[in-house]
């Protein structure tokens, strides 16, 4: 889990001058020297309260929002009435040999 920096301070190891200082998990500040990679403690709250007056805290800008561009809507697309229902079929026809069959049956 990577820590943000709530300050800056020069680094008692180096002298580098932009020295993160960051919080540890019992809320207690420490120094991280990113230029030599020392870290210094904290272990009580008098050492706690003497680094945060030291340090130089971050401050946060806010950068300009972007708005996007407004969105046109759409057309509507045309209404389209309804498809009429199809046709039923055709009615079945009786096929060409049925006169010949029909006099055939009857004697």
């Amino acid at each position: 889990m990577k820590k943000t920096a709530i300050g800056h301070v020069n680094c008692p190891v180096c002298g580098f001058a932009d020295a993160e200082v960051k919080e540890d998990k019992n809320v207690h500040a420490y120094i991280h020297c990113t230029d030599c990679n020392a870290q210094t403690f904290t272990r009580n709250a008098f050492r706690d309260g003497q680094l945060r007056k030291r340090m130089r805290p971050v401050t946060v800008t806010v950068a300009d929002t972007v708005t996007a561009p407004a969105t046109v809507p759409e057309p509507a697309a045309p209404v389209t009435p309804p498809a009429p229902p199809p046709a039923p079929p055709p009615a079945k026809r009786a096929a060409w040999f049925t006169p010949i069959l029909a006099g055939v049956a009857d004697a």
